[in-house]
């Protein structure tokens, strides 16, 4: 048990960084580009923005413990993974104004929604492939050490 506190501790303190990063790297491209005023926006309620950052980054990438239990199956980790980070995402993005609601215009509404469920998804899947190619170097790793091991002993 108190490894698993440890663990879902540390993925939160993950989350946290990931989210402070993409935070600062939403307010640099808003600079490289020249949208001074989504940037003095930001500014104008740093607080309530940088901890909205944190908040979704706990949600993305504090829930990703998740894949580090062997139940449940991995399509549902996937769901429960992805639900809680784009509703926590969703939410907190239209409450601090990063994404612009439109009630009257469920369409618009709908394609946004649907534009953030395609870069979490894009996210994912570099997350993915990164932790893939990392597992299979440590395999790879792990079955010469075994070889070698197997050799020494004769």
């Amino acid at each position: 048990m108190k490894h698993i506190i440890k663990l879902v501790i540390q993925y939160i303190f993950y989350g946290i960084s990931m989210g402070c990063t993409f935070f600062v790297m939403m307010c640099l491209s808003y600079a490289i580009w020249g949208k001074e005023d989504f940037l003095m926006r930001i500014f104008e309620d740093f607080t309530r923005q940088s901890i909205g950052a944190m908040i979704i980054g706990i949600a993305c990438g504090g829930t990703s413990v998740i894949y580090q239990f062997e139940r449940p199956s991995c399509l549902l980790k996937v769901i429960i993974h992805f639900c809680i980070g784009m509703g926590v995402f969703y939410f907190v993005g239209i409450y601090l104004g990063w994404i612009p609601f439109y009630p009257d215009k469920i369409i618009l509404t709908v394609l946004q929604f649907l534009f953030s469920c395609g870069i979490f998804m894009i996210i994912w899947l570099c997350f993915y492939r990164f932790n893939r190619n990392d597992a299979k170097k440590i395999n790879q790793r792990l079955i010469e050490l075994e070889r070698d091991n197997i050799y020494n002993k004769r």
